[in-house]
Formats: C-alpha cells, sequence, structure tokens
C-alpha cells in the first residue's frame, strides 16, 4: 500500500523509483506484483504519463486511510516513550506565505529529530485525504464531515508595491486610481482573483482590477512586485521583512482580515506529534506572524 501511494503521489514511476532509491523496473515489478494479487489493474501506463482507474482510485484512498490509521497506531505505542516519531506531513495553501511558515516548521523539526517532517506548498486547494496530509494551513473554514478546523491566527491582506514602481507610475489615493496601474494578479486554476478590497473613510470598497500580469504561483507574484513590475496583494506577514527594509510599501488602506485554519481529520485519537505541533504554531503564529 505504501508502494502504491508513493508511486501516485510521484506522478511518474521514474520519480517514485528516485524516492523509494530503487529502479524504474524493481518499482513497476512491485506494481505488476500488487495488480496480479488484486486481479484488477491500478494505473494505466504509457509512455510519458499514467492514469489511475477506477479500482485505483478507490484503492487510493481506502489506503490511504489504512496507512494513516498505522501510523496513528505506533504513534499512540511510541507516545509512551514521550518522544515524537514518524511522519508528518503539512499542506499550506499560503499565497506565498511559506517564507513565514516554512522557517518555523524547519524549527519545530529541530526539536523532534526522529520525526520525519514534510511541507507541502501549493497555491491550488489542497485535501487532507486525496493529498495525504496530516494538517493543512488554509484560509477558509470547511464544511466537510470527518474534518477538525482550528483558527491558529488571522492574516491582513496589503495591497503593495516597491518604491522603483511607485516612484514611476505614482501612488494611488484612492480606488479608483487602481484603473491606471500595472496590477499583478494571483490566479486559482481558471478564477483570476482581480476583486480587491480596499478601506475609505471607514468603509471597505470591492474593487475589481483590471490584470497587467497573472500567475498561478504566489511565489512568483511575490517576487514580481518586489522587482518593481507593478501593484499587488500580499499577506501581510509574508511582506513584513521587506516592508520594514523599505523595499516594499503598502499603498492604499486595507483592513482585508482572513482568518488562518488548521485543518487535519477527525480520528478517534489524535497523535501526540499534531498536538504539539498545533501547540507550537498557535504560539509562534500568534507571536511572529
Amino acid at each position: 500500500m505504501r508502494l502504491f501511494t508513493d508511486i501516485v503521489q510521484a506522478g511518474a514511476i521514474t520519480r517514485a523509483a528516485i524516492m523509494l532509491n530503487s529502479s524504474p523496473p524493481a518499482v513497476s515489478r512491485r506494481l505488476t506484483a500488487l495488480e496480479k494479487r488484486l486481479g484488477v489493474r491500478l494505473i494505466e501506463r504509457h509512455a510519458r504519463r499514467f492514469q489511475l482507474t477506477e479500482a485505483g482510485k478507490a484503492f487510493y484512498v481506502r489506503a490511504q486511510r489504512i496507512l494513516a490509521e498505522i501510523q496513528d497506531a505506533e504513534a499512540e505505542a511510541s507516545s509512551h516513550a514521550q518522544r515524537l516519531k514518524g511522519r508528518l506531513r503539512i499542506g499550506a495553501m499560503f499565497q506565498g506565505g511559506q517564507r513565514s511558515l516554512a522557517p518555523e516548521i524547519a524549527r519545530f523539526a529541530m526539536r523532534y529529530p526522529e520525526l520525519q517532517v514534510e511541507l507541502v506548498v501549493s497555491d491550488e486547494p489542497l485535501d487532507v485525504f486525496t493529498d495525504d496530509l496530516d494538517i493543512l494551513f488554509q484560509p477558509e473554514q470547511p464544511n466537510q464531515p470527518n474534518i477538525v478546523a482550528r483558527k491558529v491566527t488571522e492574516g491582513r491582506l496589503i495591497i503593495c508595491a516597491s518604491p522603483d514602481y511607485l516612484k514611476r507610475k505614482g501612488r494611488p489615493m484612492s480606488a479608483a486610481d487602481l484603473a491606471h496601474h500595472d496590477c499583478l494578479c494571483l490566479a486559482q486554476g481558471h478564477t483570476v482573483q482581480n476583486r480587491w478590497r480596499v478601506t475609505c473613510e471607514g468603509s471597505d470598497h470591492d474593487v475589481e482590477v483590471t490584470p497587467r500580469l497573472v500567475c498561478n504561483s504566489g511565489e512568483t507574484l511575490y517576487e514580481w512586485i518586489l522587482a518593481g513590475h507593478g501593484i499587488g496583494l500580499q499577506l501581510e506577514w509574508n511582506a513584513r521583512k521587506d516592508l520594514e527594509a523599505g523595499r516594499l510599501e503598502e499603498c492604499l488602506d486595507s483592513q482585508w482580515i482572513l482568518p488562518w485554519y488548521a485543518v487535519y481529520p477527525h480520528r478517534g485519537y489524535h497523535p501526540p506529534k499534531i498536538k504539539a505541533f498545533l501547540d507550537y504554531m498557535k504560539e509562534r503564529m500568534g507571536q511572529h506572524i
């Protein structure tokens, strides 16, 4: 089951072989043996890609749950020794917010040398079950069954640009001025985030801007803003160091507050590693993010 889930998550037998420190033929043989034992084809293999069959999709979902239960059982047993062990797989939808989250995760991992910590960063929606995550950080409270959501912090979205850009194009003084600026927007799938919220005279106003550049990578969007290509939205905590250093400037007032939740599967038993990590992040995000 672990081999099969590793292959699916890697997206290719060759990449799975590298991840498993094996060879593509060996991994392929093991997959074929699994399919032969089950009497069904799990993956349709093609020259440059593969695709899960219906049976493969069902087996993948069930295998993830079984492996998670095994991991929980091992963690519960090892918790009596007061040690954190095993794997902790964390997902983050942070529009580039890994600038603040990733260092904290690394510091947490240093505390527990027997714990293997994985960080999956994406500007596209993630799912704790489909993406085999122990914890997912996201800005919306989910309404899925069998999911627990714990609010860990809040973040303000700001409209910002580099001093070089503002020198060239001028500083917007009102929401209407954004029509004359190079607006940089993030895309999620086919949806472009071009509705920005500006605070004027104590009231919030949603403004539809015309994108000059669009990208589905929050990190790339941040680099564009920093390089002076235009004006864009960023989480305040993500841009804090560059704001303090004068490399970025906030342009218009915005009180656009996003709550951030730690989401994880609801199980009868929660491993100590999850509790320890959530307690750590609650403290650190409250202080520094």
